[in-house]
């Protein structure tokens, strides 16, 4: 059994619906700029940051996640995590592939062209390993899940370590992470190039998800927050314009992440309201807004080129929250609790 009586670290969940759809947003908002033709520096360090954001909350929920499963007590933990993850990933990006494939999209934001994959790019892509592979992308937005995945094969024991309530374990994780990061960065640069370091691309953002690591470490450390609900906003808005007034440096990536993963903790969760209402319904549809967006605006800007700019842009909505919302509904959702349903059987170690 999970341990029902196992005190639970209570996760700031309307703060986190915030990160979250301020994550997809910030993506979208960069590629909306670029299929717009405006495509500065400072729309690309928005979805850069998005990205990031997108990391460090997965780390978090996902402890949380670990926690509820009442790992590592019970039998069969990690089979379950690694079990829940591949539902939770893979349904709607094979979807979302097989359409990519068929209708002959680019893989890339407007005005880029199609340009064929292999047989074997498909099939890294289907995979989620075009990274180790060293095959393209089909879409550009999926590069951010074989990273994902990679994490994955990490985190159970970054969660083992976080729940020894220790400091100096965790300081040495992120140290590591850091570490990680640094050799990354030297090595896949010249004149030093390491043949085949490409393919570990995941070292670079170990320090974000450790970041997220990092604050359910010091949420379950501390006691209540101190600061008020309100200045959630505040404090991802800040962060955000450091990190787009900022160059794009690993280092300053590291610091937005780490500025997140410390103010988490710090800040009082948000009561309900329209607010975060709003916040949960685009965090609940946010893996599906992340990988329908470039279909949608490429309807939009592209395939409707001749139309008035506001006519584009509806048609792009229209596209996007139908595509989502059915991407949610029929396959991501189904899939979420199918994975559940094999995770709680005996077959995985746990039984109801």
């Amino acid at each position: 059994m999970s341990g029902t009586n196992v005190q639970r670290t209570l996760l700031p969940v309307h703060n986190l619906d915030v990160l979250r759809s301020t994550a997809v947003l910030a993506v979208l908002s960069q590629h909306l700029a670029y299929s717009l033709g405006h495509r500065s520096v400072a729309f690309g360090r928005l979805g850069h940051a998005g990205v990031l954001m997108f990391f460090v909350h997965t780390a978090l929920v996902l402890m949380a996640s670990l926690e509820r499963d009442g790992a590592p007590e019970t039998r069969g933990w990690m089979r379950r995590f690694y079990l829940r993850r591949a539902f939770r990933i893979y349904p709607l990006a094979w979807a979302v592939i097989a359409v990519v494939v068929v209708l002959k999209v680019p893989a890339g934001t407007i005005p880029a062209t199609y340009d064929a994959p292999s047989p074997g790019a498909i099939a890294a892509n289907i995979a989620l390993v075009q990274d180790l592979a060293g095959r393209n992308d089909v879409l550009v937005a999926l590069w951010t899940l074989p990273i994902e995945l990679q994490m994955y094969v990490l985190l159970p024991f970054c969660f083992l370590l976080a729940r020894t309530d220790r400091a100096r374990w965790m300081a040495l994780m992120v140290a590591m992470g850091i570490a990680g990061a640094t050799f990354y960065t030297w090595g896949d640069s010249e004149p030093h190039r390491i043949h085949g370091l490409w393919r570990l691309r995941v070292l670079a953002y170990l320090p974000c998800f450790l970041m997220g690591v990092l604050a359910y470490f010091l949420l379950r450390r501390h006691g209540a927050a101190r600061l008020p609900a309100w200045s959630w906003p505040i404090v991802i808005a800040l962060d955000l314009a450091c990190l787009i007034l900022w160059r794009v440096h690993w280092t300053v990536s590291i610091a937005f992440c780490a500025a997140l993963g410390f103010a988490i903790p710090l800040v009082r969760d948000a009561r309900p309201s329209v607010y975060t209402g709003v916040a949960h319904r685009i965090a609940t549809y946010s893996y599906g807004i992340y990988l329908v967006h470039l279909l949608a605006l490429r309807v939009g800007f592209s395939l409707l080129r001749d139309w008035p700019t506001p006519a584009q842009g509806l048609a792009a909505a229209a596209v996007l929250i139908a595509g989502s919302y059915a991407g949610y509904h029929a396959i991501e959702k189904p899939a979420l609790e199918m994975g559940r349903r094999l995770a709680s059987s005996q077959v995985f170690g746990k039984s109801d």
